[in-house]
């Protein structure tokens, strides 16, 4: 799972390469993100470290290159948190005493 940032950016250089056709320049990063300059080029290159971007060229942010648009989906997303209720139904499989015991 990504931390905020990098899923932030993430979204960002999706959704504004699709309208633009290129990337944004970093201060076009910062003004979206609210972030430093430092800050985004670190996330930047953690999202180059877990293969969601290439960034050969590192003067520029019209360099990077998507190879996931999306964040992977972790192994526990698909499991549903605990709530410390039965799962079993309250009322019986007849139905009826629902009706009658009131």
């Amino acid at each position: 799972m990504l931390p905020d940032l990098e899923r932030k950016l993430l979204r960002i250089l999706y959704n504004y390469f699709a309208q633009h056709r290129h990337m944004p320049t970093m201060t076009e990063l910062t003004v979206k993100t609210g972030k430093r300059d430092s800050e985004i080029t670190a996330a930047l290159r953690h999202m180059e470290e877990e293969r969601y971007i290439t960034w050969e060229n590192n003067s520029s942010t019209q360099h990077v290159v998507l190879l996931e648009g999306w964040e992977r989906p972790s192994a526990d997303r698909g499991t549903r948190p605990e709530t410390g209720r039965s799962t079993t139904p309250t009322t019986p499989q007849g139905g009826t005493e629902y009706w009658t015991n009131y």
